[in-house]
């Protein structure tokens, strides 16, 4: 599998649910649904709507989410803030 350092550099080629899998795995029993309440719950704290489909609002859920977890890659965050919509 690609590292995280390499997915940086290069572009992801990793699935974004096998990523989430690794970062939120051994805390949960779905890594899937406790990334999404996570997200949600950092997207909330920062005042953000994770309901918001504009670009504006898209950017800055990405960038509070990637400060937030600096090891997650922009391609998990990007599925993260659009599956955080539909979890909302």
């Amino acid at each position: 599998m690609q590292s995280v350092r390499w997915a940086r550099i290069f572009g992801d080629r990793v699935d974004p649910r096998v990523r989430i899998e690794e970062a939120f795995g051994g805390s949960a029993a779905n890594p899937q649904v406790a990334a999404g309440r996570w997200a949600n719950e950092t997207l909330k704290a920062k005042g953000l709507d994770p309901r918001a489909e504009d670009g504006r609002s898209q950017i800055a859920a990405i960038a509070a989410l990637r400060a937030a977890k600096p090891e997650l890659t922009l391609k998990t965050v990007a599925y993260l803030v659009k599956t955080a919509r539909w979890r909302a």
